[in-house]
Order: C-alpha cells, then structure tokens, then sequence
C-alpha cells in the first residue's frame, strides 16, 4: 500500500499536541492540519482549528468511540481548483479526501465501533484570503459528497462562512463545541494552512493519478 505522507496515524505524534486543561479538568488533544485522532477516554477531548480546512467528527455512542481527522483538498493549478467537482473520484484532490474519511472511519471500525452506528459532524470550510480561497467551498463540496454517497448520518455541520473555527470534540460522547476565533488568533490558522496547503501542492505534483494507490 503506498499510502500519502501528509496524513497521519493517532498514535503519530508529528500532527498531535497535547496539554492539559485545568478548567475542564481533562487532557486536550490537538489535530493539525493533515492528522487523524480517534480515542476511548473519557478523559480527553480532541480539538482542533480550522479554516479552509475541513474536520469530520465520527463516533459511535453505543461504543464510546470516536475521532477527528483534519483535511483539505490539494489543487495542482487554479484551473484545477475552479473546474475540480467533488463527482471526480478518481482525481488528486478527492483521493485525498477520501483517504482522510477512510483512515477515520476504519480506525474506528478496527477498534470495536460498527460502522452502522457512527454518526457524524462537519465542520469547517471558510473562506480565507490568499490563494486559498475557494479552497473552503471545494472541501464542503467533497465532504458532503462523500458522506451521501457513503450514507453516513449527519447529525450537524456548520460549515462555510468568512470566520476561522475552533472546534472541541467529546469522542465518547459525540458533544462538540465551536468557536469563531478572534481576529489576533486568525493568522496563525492562515500559516498552518498555507504551510499544509503548500505542502500538498508539492506532493500532488509528485504524485499524478496513475501512480497513486490508497488501498
């Protein structure tokens, strides 16, 4: 399997931080762009801030397991990115995507969850400055793609928008909280995901459609 470096396992710790939260008494686990979290305690919450950028929040209640993954779609040229439809499984961008929904989702299944239990949140997808742009509105386009044609249930999503999120995630309980960050806190969600979006325009580049294999 040649899987794509940018995304990351739980247990990878190059896309997790982690610190403790004296006010909610519980240890937080922070998702950067291109990272995968799921977990079983009780005792955590998975939080990330988003962007452009999209987050799916899955879980199952009976199980009391849950995860975040944290992705956004690579274009190799504006061209691209304005004539990309999320129908186009088979290109770059939605393969990336979809690797991101399938890591999460068999994670999940592969420690106990059924898949006909989880449940899902969207989160995400603003509208950034710079060439980012309409990056927001091609991930929404994927993610709920994905999640019809994958009969996923959404419960809740709040998406889109000119306003970064930060998003909190109960993974046993599926409860999730979402602030609009503050305009001083903007900027560092903007380097993140240019430094992640410039990280996948070089890989998407190295790796063309015929000789990229997920599974």
């Amino acid at each position: 399997m040649t899987a794509m470096a940018t995304t990351k396992y739980k247990h990878d710790e190059t896309y997790i931080n982690r610190f403790y939260h004296p006010q909610k008494q519980k240890h937080l686990v922070k998702v950067m762009p291109g990272g995968v979290y799921w977990s079983e305690d009780a005792e955590e919450i998975i939080c990330t801030g988003l962007g452009s950028c999209v987050a799916a929040c899955i879980w199952d209640e009976e199980q009391k397991i849950g995860g975040l993954n944290h992705f956004l779609l690579p274009f190799d040229s504006n061209n691209q990115l304005r004539h990309w439809h999320p129908d186009e499984v088979v290109s770059t961008a939605s393969r990336y995507g979809s690797f991101a929904m399938e890591m999460l989702i068999n994670s999940l299944v592969s420690h106990g969850a059924r898949r006909e239990n989880l449940k899902v949140k969207l989160f995400g997808g603003a509208k950034m400055m710079g060439h980012i742009s309409m990056i927001g509105k091609k991930n929404i386009e994927f993610v709920r793609c994905y999640v019809d044609q994958e009969s996923l249930r959404v419960v809740s999503e709040d998406l889109g928008g000119d306003s970064p999120r930060k998003v909190m995630f109960e993974p046993t309980t599926g409860r999730a909280w979402i602030k609009k960050l503050p305009f001083n806190e903007v900027h560092i969600i903007h380097q993140e995901e240019e430094k992640y979006a410039s990280q996948l325009d070089k890989e998407s580049h190295r790796n063309h459609d015929d000789d990229v294999e997920l599974f």
